[in-house]
C-alpha cells in the first residue's frame, strides 16, 4: 500500500463522541481547506509492514505481496530494498493497480482512513503456485482483501505442510465477511492476532459450532471480552477458540494491553508507554515481534515484552516503520 499521511492539529478539525455507542467521529466543514501539520507518503500495509518488521529482527525475508503496473510499484520496491528484502516473489497485477490509502490523523492518533486495495484483492490459487514452496521457518499471513482472503486457508495449509511457524492477522473484515476462511485457517496456526472487537465478532461462530455452549461471566478481576450486549469471560473465548485449532491466541486491547492464551494459561502483558505520534502499524510490529518471539524459543510473557517494546516505539513515529527496532535494541529495551 502507498500510504499518504496527513497530521492535522486537533483545533483544526472538529471531534464528536457518542458515549453510549463506545463511537467517535471527525468532521470537516464541506468545501474547507484545512491546514495540515505534515503530509507525508510512505509505503505500508500489513504484508510490508511485517517484513519491514522482522528483517530488522535480522531474519532474512521473501515479502509475497502484489502491485500493480504502475509508478507505486517502483516506490514499493525502493521501500522493499530499503529494508534489504528478497523482491523475487512479489508479484504483478497489469489489470490492477497498486494499492494505496489516505489517512487522517488528528485527536487520540487513530487514523480516519480512506482506502483503494486495487492489486491486494486479487491473489489467486494460480499465484500461490507461482511463488513455490512456503518453506521458511516462519510464515506470517498479514489481513487479506476481497478476493484474495478466500486464499487464506490455503496459504495456511501450505505453510503448515512446510513446517513453518505460520502466525495469522486475519483482520475484522475477514472475520465478519469470511469467518469459514478464518475457522478453516485456524487449524494449521500457531499464533493468530486479533483485537477485542474481532473477538466478539467470532462468539456467535463458536457458539454455533459448539453446541450446548455457555457463556460464562467473567469473575472479579478477571479479563472480559464484550460481545453484544453481554461480558464473557476471555479466559473461556480463548480456551474455546483453541480447540479450534490455533497454537496460541493472542487478544490485543489497545491502551489496556494484550492478552495471550497458550493452551495453558492466559498471559498479560501491559503497554509500554510511549509519546504516540501515530498508531497505524502498531499491531502489524506487535504480532510480527511475537510471532518471531516464540519461533526463536522465547517463553511467552518475555515474547510478550518485546512485542510490546517494539509497538511502543512505532507509535512514536507517525508512519508505520520509522519506529521499528533492530534486534539488540529490542533486547536492550527490554532487558533481556
Amino acid at each position: 500500500m502507498v500510504d499518504i499521511i496527513a497530521v492535522l492539529k486537533s483545533e483544526s478539525i472538529e471531534q464528536i463522541s457518542l458515549s453510549n455507542a463506545h463511537q467517535q467521529y471527525l468532521l470537516v466543514e464541506p468545501g474547507r481547506k484545512v491546514e495540515a501539520s505534515s503530509i507525508t507518503t510512505n509505503i505500508g500495509g500489513g504484508g510490508l509492514n511485517t517484513a519491514a518488521s522482522l528483517s530488522k529482527l535480522g531474519c532474512s525475508v521473501q515479502p509475497i505481496v502484489k502491485t500493480g503496473d504502475d509508478p507505486s510499484r517502483d516506490h514499493v520496491l525502493d521501500h522493499c530494498n530499503g529494508f534489504d528484502l528478497d523482491v523475487s516473489r512479489m508479484l504483478l497485477d497489469e489489470a490492477e493497480s497498486t494499492g494505496s490509502a489516505v489517512m487522517i490523523a488528528s485527536h487520540d492518533k487513530n487514523a480516519a482512513i480512506f482506502t483503494q486495495r486495487g492489486a491486494n484483492t486479487t491473489l489467486s490459487a494460480g499465484d500461490l503456485e507461482a511463488v513455490g514452496a512456503l518453506d521458511s521457518d516462519l510464515v506470517h499471513i498479514a489481513p487479506l482483501s476481497g478476493n484474495s482472503a478466500n486464499m487464506l486457508p490455503e496459504i495456511a495449509r501450505l505453510a503448515r505442510e512446510a513446517n513453518a511457524f505460520v502466525s495469522c492477522n486475519p483482520g475484522i473484515r475477514q472475520i465478519t465477511t469470511k469467518t469459514n476462511t478464518v475457522l478453516a485457517a485456524s487449524k494449521n496456526l500457531d499464533l493468530i492476532s486479533i483485537n477485542g472487537a474481532e473477538a466478539a465478532a467470532l462468539v456467535p461462530c463458536l457458539s454455533a459450532l459448539n453446541e450446548g455452549l455457555e457463556w460464562r461471566t467473567a469473575s472479579k478481576d478477571e479479563p472480559v471480552l464484550r460481545s453484544q450486549e453481554s461480558t464473557i469471560s476471555l479466559t473461556q473465548f480463548c480456551e474455546v477458540f483453541f480447540q479450534h485449532g490455533p497454537a496460541n491466541v493472542l487478544v490485543t486491547y489497545g491502551g489496556d494491553g494484550a492478552y495471550l492464551y497458550d493452551g495453558k494459561e492466559l498471559h498479560h502483558q501491559p503497554i509500554v508507554r510511549a509519546e504516540v505520534a501515530g498508531t497505524a502499524g502498531a499491531g502489524d510490529s506487535f504480532v510480527s515481534t511475537l510471532a518471531w518471539g516464540l519461533r526463536s524459543g522465547y517463553e511467552a510473557d518475555k515474547a510478550l515484552l518485546l512485542a510490546a517494546h517494539n509497538a511502543s516505539s512505532v507509535v512514536s513515529f507517525v508512519n508505520t516503520t520509522d519506529g521499528l527496532l533492530a534486534k539488540n535494541e529490542l533486547l536492550k529495551r527490554a532487558g533481556l
